[in-house]
């Protein structure tokens, strides 16, 4: 793993964790009201969605609202190192706590396949203005996207989209679209 993006995520864990909850939740209210109306959103049938730690940008809203318009959903369950799969849920009570905490559906929710999926929405720490994100290390979601055809978009805070390029490894996989509370 490249140490200048170690570095950089430790510095950004740091920030993030010392951020007031207001802005959080104001920020993350923000990107779910402009997601709702991007066309890639409204047209989607399949939408795959990570499921927000306390941290991060919350989905909860992305989730609700995407069941309620009658969208495929499916979010992330974990399973061996680096590797996770797409599980479909009908409701956010199916959520339970998982891996590394973060809720996801029970092993036996249906799996769907990367290739059913018309939109993934994925986190990160920061992003560069060519669509790479800094996510936490695992590789989980840049080897999950690779499978993919799906429309990506990231889920960004305004003040961590980096105007120079991230560090990137062969690996790395850009987003089409980085979504922040203001743009």
């Amino acid at each position: 793993m490249c140490a200048e993006k170690q570095a950089l995520r430790k510095k950004l864990l740091a920030l993030r964790a010392a951020e007031p909850v207001e802005i959080r939740e104001r920020r993350a209210r923000a990107i779910a009201q402009t997601l709702f109306t991007l066309p890639q959103y409204q047209s989607a049938h399949t939408v795959f969605c990570y499921c927000s730690t306390a941290e991060e940008i919350s989905t909860e809203a992305i989730l609700l609202d995407a069941l309620a318009q009658g969208k495929r959903v499916c979010v992330p369950r974990c399973a061996a190192r680096g590797i996770m799969t797409a599980r479909e849920i009908s409701t956010l009570a199916q959520l339970q706590p998982g891996k590394f905490g973060i809720r996801e559906p029970a092993s036996s929710s249906p799996v769907v396949l990367p290739s059913e999926i018309d939109l993934c929405i994925v986190p990160c720490l920061c992003a560069d203005p060519d669509g790479y994100r800094l996510g936490y290390g695992g590789g989980y979601y840049d080897r999950f996207l690779a499978q993919s055809t799906a429309y990506r978009i990231a889920l960004c805070a305004a003040d961590r989209l980096l105007q120079t390029p991230l560090p990137r490894e062969a690996t790395d996989i850009p987003c089409d679209y980085i979504l922040t509370e203001r743009r």
